[in-house]
């Protein structure tokens, strides 16, 4: 059984968007049935605040709890606001905190606080980057190095530039990448190079399997099957790994 550790609701950025409480079953229903079609046991929906709301993916969750989790995004500012809603999204069952590059600055103590309460509360932290600037990879750097005990996750590897990038950071052992839509156009590009080089030289523990976009299933299974993995590295990416990230037992 696979283990999806970032997906949306939708099959796409305009859908994602017109999920509501009006369609959310309906929602729900098809990701569920994907899930089904491709043999995925559990999945960790991401919000993205403002755009999608935390509280909506929880309401989410709770429809099939032995199926879904959901993580909380949460805007670092203002301080006391944040750490709030950490504690309350903690209480409502999330499993990971969100951080979008969108809505925080790296060198703001805002960011770090958020990030040291997550890390005391054993909280994954996922990182939403859309072009990583040497400022992103200094504040990954420093904060893989002082909290050695997080779990700090790159979706969508950092994209596809960025992926280059956050290479030398891969030897540490609380920092992974998450598939999604950066995968499949990394295989299928010269970036690959890069790609077998981390999986010889690291391994596929760096690796866990995320599609951002329950469609994106079948494309995301291909490119897997496309670097050669065999039975124990690819159940490493596609369920071990998130384990080990989620503190979840999905056997």
């Amino acid at each position: 059984m696979t283990t999806d550790i970032h997906t949306h609701l939708g099959t796409s950025q305009n859908e994602v968007i017109d999920v509501n409480l009006d369609n959310l079953n309906e929602e729900v229903d098809i990701l569920i049935s994907r899930m089904n079609l491709f043999d995925i046991d559990k999945a960790v929906l991401v919000p993205n605040e403002p755009k999608i709301s935390t509280e909506l993916y929880i309401r989410a969750a709770d429809i099939y709890p032995d199926r879904l989790f959901s993580a909380c995004s949460i805007i670092p500012r203002p301080m006391d606001e944040a750490k709030e809603k950490l504690r309350e999204y903690i209480d409502m069952g999330c499993r990971a905190v969100v951080l979008n590059d969108d809505t925080y600055y790296p060198s703001d103590p805002a960011a770090l606080s958020l990030i040291k309460n997550a890390v005391a509360n054993d909280m994954p932290v996922y990182f939403q980057i859309g072009e990583p600037t040497s400022e992103t990879i200094s504040f990954l750097d420093s904060i893989t190095k002082v909290y050695s005990e997080g779990k700090f996750i790159i979706l969508g590897m950092g994209g596809l530039f960025g992926f280059p990038q956050l290479i030398p950071l891969m030897n540490r052992q609380n920092i992974w990448l998450e598939l999604s839509s950066t995968f499949i156009k990394i295989v299928e590009s010269p970036l690959r190079v890069f790609l077998d080089a981390l999986v010889q030289d690291i391994g596929v523990r760096k690796l866990v399997f995320g599609s951002g976009f329950h469609s994106q299933y079948l494309d995301i299974m291909d490119a897997l099957n496309l670097i050669d993995l065999n039975v124990e590295t690819r159940n490493l990416v596609m369920k071990e790994n998130a384990w080990v990230i989620l503190g979840l037992n999905f056997s």
